[in-house]
């Protein structure tokens, strides 16, 4: 048993990194900044003072999951077959 696992809960008050983030969501750091940009539903985020980094809230990362990630991969045009 991983005992990290056991012990990890989000706090919705508290901020978190983007590799905490991914942690908790259980997705590479990669798909945060694709979720990050997506164009229907974007993962929110804000800056910290020094411009840099980027850093989550607690509620908004609990409300993404428990909602569901939104659809990835390539869009496709109709090709009519």
């Amino acid at each position: 048993m991983d005992l990290r696992r056991l012990f990890w809960k989000i706090m919705p008050e508290h901020t978190y990194s983007v590799r905490e983030a991914a942690h908790y969501l259980g997705i590479h750091r990669c798909t945060i900044y694709a979720y990050i940009s997506h164009s229907e539903r974007p993962l929110p985020f804000s800056r910290t003072a020094d411009n840099l980094r980027l850093r989550f809230l607690g509620e908004d990362l609990i409300l993404f999951k428990k909602t569901g990630f939104p659809k990835k991969g390539r869009k496709r045009k109709n090709s009519g077959r």
